[in-house]
C-alpha cells in the first residue's frame, strides 16, 4: 500500500475548497486552502488559508503567485478541485516545493478540449449525444463552455450569446446522474452513481440544485457506464478520485456528457469512507484499494441552498448539524449564490426528502429571524 508522508502538507486551490480540506485533514495531513469563499468549516481546519477572487477572472501567473505565497517555498502536495478546469495549463509551471497529486495537464487537455473529448469517445465506440462544433440552424441543441462548473455553463441554443468557446450538442430528454471513480492511470473503480437534480433560475435553466446517492439504476446501465470509465482510463491515464456525468434518455439509451479530472461534490455522500482522501492519494501514486470502500449505502442527499434574494448572515444564528460551507457572520449572501451546503440521510428516499423539507424550513426560519 502506498502511503504519501502525512507530514507534508497539503496545498488545495479550488472554487471551494471545504470539503477536501476536512478529508485531508480527517487523514492526518495539515492543510492550506486556496478558494473564492473561505467559509467557517475551512477556516477552523486550514492552517494557512487565501482569498480567491472568482475563478474565471484569474490569471496563471496570479494563481502560481498565490500558491507560491501560501506555500513560502516549503515542500507540498497540491490537490485541484473545481476551477482547475479553466487554467489546468499552469500545472506545468510549478515551483519545484509544490508536487502535483492528480491528473496531467495532457489528462485534463484531453477532456477539457472538447473535440479531442467527443473524438475520444467516438473512437472508443462509447455513445454520447450528437456534437457539434458550428451554432445548429434549428433550436432543439443546448450551447455549452467545457470550462463551466454546476450546469451554469449550460444555455438552450435559442437564448445562449454566441462564443467561439461554445460546443452544441442535442438537447436530450431523460434522467442526470454522475458516477463517482478511482482510477490509477490504467484501471478503475466506480464508487458510487448517484442522480443529479436541477434547482433552475433566471440565468440559469440548468443550475445544478444537488445530488442523491445512491441512485439505482439497471444493471444493463451500471454495465455500460463501468464499460466506458475503464475504456477512458486506459485510453488517457485518470488518477485519483474522478466523476463522469451522464444522462439517460426516455428511450433509456445512456449516453456520456463529460469527465470531471478531480474529487467533485458527490464524494461526500460516500458514507463511512473515513480514509477517502488517502485512497486518492494513493491512487494517483498508482495503487488501488484491494477491497471496495463503500460499506454504507444509507440513502444520502447534497443540496445547494441558493439565496432566492440578498441574505445578510447574522453572527448569531444557529446553523444546523447539516449544514456546511457555512458563511461568515457579517457577510451578505447575493441572491442566485448558494448560502451553504445541506447533507442529509435517512433509512428511505421518502424519509430523505421529509429531512430535507423539514432541514430546509429550520433553515429559512433561522435565517429571516436574525
Amino acid at each position: 500500500m502506498v502511503v504519501q508522508n502525512q507530514h507534508i502538507p497539503v496545498l488545495i486551490f479550488a472554487q471551494s475548497g471545504r470539503f477536501i480540506a476536512q478529508s485531508a485533514s480527517q487523514a492526518g495531513y495539515r492543510v492550506w486552502v486556496a478558494d473564492c469563499f473561505g467559509d467557517q468549516d475551512t477556516l477552523e481546519i486550514a492552517e494557512r488559508w487565501q482569498q480567491l477572487a472568482p475563478v474565471h477572472q484569474l490569471s496563471e501567473k496570479q494563481i502560481l503567485d498565490i500558491l507560491s505565497t501560501l506555500s513560502q517555498g516549503e515542500n507540498c502536495l497540491l490537490i485541484c478541485g473545481s476551477g482547475i478546469e479553466q487554467h489546468y495549463s499552469l500545472l506545468n509551471n510549478l515551483p519545484d516545493n509544490i508536487t502535483l497529486i492528480g491528473n496531467s495537464v495532457t489528462t485534463i487537455q484531453a477532456i477539457q478540449t472538447p473535440k479531442l473529448f467527443f473524438n475520444l469517445l467516438k473512437q472508443l465506440e462509447i455513445s454520447y449525444p450528437d456534437t457539434t462544433f458550428k451554432q445548429p440552424s434549428d433550436n432543439d441543441w443546448l450551447a455549452k463552455s467545457p470550462s463551466g462548473l454546476g450546469g451554469i455553463h449550460i444555455q438552450y441554443l435559442k437564448i445562449a450569446q454566441q462564443s467561439d468557446n461554445h460546443y452544441y450538442q442535442r438537447y436530450v430528454t431523460g434522467s442526470s446522474g454522475s458516477g463517482l471513480f478511482i482510477a490509477n492511470g490504467k484501471q478503475s473503480q466506480l464508487l458510487s452513481i448517484n442522480q443529479q437534480y436541477l434547482q433552475p433560475c433566471e440565468s440559469s435553466a440548468f443550475r445544478l440544485g444537488g445530488i442523491t446517492s445512491p441512485w439505482l439504476i439497471s444493471e444493463h446501465h451500471q454495465q455500460h457506464l463501468k464499460l466506458a470509465i475503464n475504456k477512458i482510463t486506459s485510453a488517457i491515464g485518470l488518477y485519483g478520485i474522478n466523476s463522469i456525468d451522464f444522462i439517460i434518455s426516455e428511450q433509456s439509451q445512456l449516453f456520456i456528457l463529460e469527465i470531471n479530472p478531480r474529487i467533485s461534490a458527490s464524494a461526500e455522500l460516500l458514507n463511512g469512507c473515513e480514509d477517502l482522501f488517502q485512497h486518492h492519494v494513493n491512487a494517483c501514486n498508482g495503487t488501488l484499494p484491494r477491497k471496495s470502500i463503500i460499506s454504507d449505502k444509507t440513502p444520502s442527499r447534497l443540496h445547494y441552498f441558493y439565496a432566492n434574494h440578498d441574505v445578510y448572515i447574522s453572527p448569531k444564528i444557529v446553523w444546523p448539524p447539516a449544514c456546511h460551507d457555512i458563511p461568515l457572520g457579517g457577510s451578505t449572501i447575493v441572491k442566485g449564490e448558494p448560502i451553504c451546503t445541506l447533507t442529509i440521510q435517512a433509512l428511505t428516499s421518502k424519509d430523505l426528502q421529509q429531512c430535507y423539507r423539514a432541514l430546509e424550513k429550520e433553515l429559512t426560519t433561522n435565517l429571516a429571524s436574525d
